[in-house]
């Protein structure tokens, strides 16, 4: 695999987690949010221990630039876990608002 598609790959991981987590934080379905902040959770993780691009550029023994796919699946993982507390927060409140019958 070309470095490109794996950037590529990397890159669509990455944003199809973060797009998740934002559906996550509007959904008003307590389930299928936190189907929905679990699956960014897999993908963080599974972005971060097994599907890593990383890359540098060495012109006269000076580093250019340097990409390491790590980072983001790091981000992905806080906003993840943010997204799944906020589920949780919001089933709760909602629970405690509901009148007993």
């Amino acid at each position: 695999m070309s470095f490109q598609l794996l950037i590529i790959a990397a890159a669509i991981f990455w944003l199809a987690s973060l797009s998740i987590c934002v559906i996550a934080l509007f959904t008003k379905h307590f389930v299928i949010a936190l189907i929905l902040s679990l699956t960014a959770l897999a993908i963080g993780y599974l972005g971060l221990t097994r599907f890593h691009a990383s890359a540098s550029q060495t012109v006269n023994g000076v580093v250019q630039w340097s990409i390491n796919s790590r980072w983001f699946f790091i981000a992905t993982l806080v906003l993840a876990a943010l997204t799944l507390a906020n589920t949780f927060w919001k089933n709760r409140r909602t629970q405690h608002a509901a009148p007993l019958a």
